[in-house]
C-alpha cells in the first residue's frame, strides 16, 4: 500500500472510484481540479492510495500561499468540502495503516515546501474517528436529509411552507435547468454577481462557473427561476454518486416577495428524488438565517468541522473568527468600497488570497 501521484492515464480510475464512495463531492473529481488550475493557477497536490492496482483512498488537495493566512495545503479551496476520501468497505485496521501512511507522506511533503498546515475542509470519511496526530476544529453544523417521493417530502412540510412554494406557482414562476456556458455568463452570472455584493462576499469571475461547467458538465445542475421570463433566481447543484449538494443560491433582492428560492430548492429536491438520487447534502449552516432556511426542508444536522496535519499544530487559527482573517468588517468594506462593475475582477484575487 502506498500514496502515490495520479497521472492522466489513471484519472479514470480515479473518478470511478469517487463515485463509489457516499462521501464524495465534486470537489473530489479530476474535473475539479482543472477547473482549479485553469482559472486560478494554484500548484495541485493530488495523490491515490494504491493497494494491488486498485485504489483505496483519495486526496485532493492545493498548495495554497496567502498574505492574510500564510501557506497551507487546502482540500479544497473555494469549497466547503475536501480531505481524504477513503473506501466505504476498509475496514479499522485498514483505515488506520491508510490515515498512517497518509501522515507521514503529507508531513513530509509539508516540511519540504516549508508549509506549516494540511487543512481538509469537512471530511465527511473522518467524521467518526481520526488517527493519532490529526486534529479537529469543529467549526458549526452542516444539514442533510435522505431523499423521499416528492409526496413523502411535500407531506413533510409545514402547510406554511407548502403555500409558499404553491403562492410562488400561482405567481407564474417557473424553473428550468440550463447550464450552458452561454446561459452561465448571461443569467446565473448577473444574479449572482448582486447577490456577492449585497451579502459583501468577494464573487468568483465567469470564467470558473463555465469552465466546471465543462470539467463536470454531467455533474453540474443549474436551475433557473423566472417570473415572466425574467430570471429572478437561480441554484447550481451536483449529482456525485447518491448525493446531490448545492454550492450556490443566488436571487434578485427585488423578487423576495415571490419565495424564488423556496421553489428552487423544492424542484431540486423533487427532480434529484426523480433521477435516482438518495442524499441531499445542504452544506453549512453559519448563521441563523441559514438555520431557519434549511430546517423547514426536514434536515438532519451534523458537525462540520476543519481537520489538519501540521508541523505547528500551535499556529492553527480558526479561519472563520475575527482574529482568524475574516473580520466582521469585512462585507460591509466589500459592499461600500468595491464598485459593482469591477467585482468580479476584483473578487478573483481576493478569492484567491482566501481560498474560500
Amino acid at each position: 500500500m502506498s500514496w502515490t501521484s495520479i497521472d492522466e492515464s489513471r484519472e479514470g480510475q480515479w473518478d470511478e472510484f469517487v463515485e463509489a464512495q457516499p462521501g464524495a463531492r465534486m470537489v473530489h473529481l479530476i474535473g475539479f481540479r482543472k477547473a482549479i488550475e485553469e482559472t486560478y493557477r494554484l500548484e495541485p497536490f493530488y495523490r491515490a492510495c494504491v493497494k494491488g492496482g486498485a485504489i483505496r483512498a483519495v486526496f485532493p488537495g492545493f498548495f495554497h500561499r496567502s498574505v492574510l493566512y500564510g501557506k497551507r495545503v487546502l482540500s479544497q479551496p473555494f469549497s466547503e468540502y475536501g480531505g481524504i476520501l477513503l473506501s466505504a468497505d476498509a475496514g479499522p485496521a485498514e483505515r488506520e495503516e491508510i490515515l498512517e501512511e497518509f501522515s507521514r507522506m503529507a508531513l513530509s511533503a509539508l516540511r519540504i515546501k516549508r508549509f506549516p498546515h494540511l487543512e481538509m475542509r469537512n471530511p465527511v470519511s473522518l467524521e467518526t474517528d481520526l488517527s493519532p496526530g490529526y486534529k479537529r476544529l469543529r467549526l458549526f453544523k452542516r444539514a442533510l436529509r435522505r431523499l423521499d417521493s416528492p409526496e413523502a417530502m411535500w407531506a413533510a412540510l409545514s402547510s406554511k411552507d407548502r403555500n409558499i412554494i404553491q403562492k410562488a406557482r400561482d405567481f407564474g414562476l417557473t424553473v428550468s435547468e440550463e447550464r450552458s456556458g452561454p446561459s452561465l455568463r448571461r443569467v446565473f452570472y448577473p444574479l449572482y454577481l448582486r447577490t456577492m455584493k449585497r451579502l459583501g462576499t468577494p464573487p468568483h469571475p465567469p470564467e470558473y462557473f463555465i469552465r466546471l461547467s465543462r470539467a463536470l458538465e454531467d455533474k453540474m445542475k443549474v436551475y433557473t427561476v423566472r417570473f415572466r421570463q425574467t430570471p429572478v433566481a437561480a441554484l447550481i447543484g451536483w449529482g456525485v454518486g447518491k448525493t446531490v449538494h448545492v454550492t450556490d443560491m443566488v436571487s434578485d433582492s427585488a423578487a423576495f416577495f415571490l419565495k424564488p428560492n423556496d421553489l428552487a430548492v423544492w424542484e431540486f429536491l423533487r427532480r434529484s428524488w426523480e433521477q435516482g438520487f438518495e442524499v441531499f447534502d445542504f452544506g453549512p449552516v453559519r448563521y441563523r438565517g441559514q438555520e431557519i432556511f434549511k430546517k423547514k426542508w426536514r434536515m438532519e444536522f451534523r458537525d462540520y468541522s476543519y481537520v489538519y496535519l501540521s508541523t505547528a499544530p500551535e499556529r492553527i487559527r480558526n479561519p472563520f473568527s475575527d482574529s482568524g482573517g475574516i473580520t466582521a468588517a469585512a462585507p460591509a468594506i466589500w459592499r461600500a468600497a468595491v464598485p459593482a462593475g469591477l467585482s468580479g475582477w476584483i473578487g478573483r484575487y481576493v478569492r484567491k488570497q482566501v481560498g474560500l
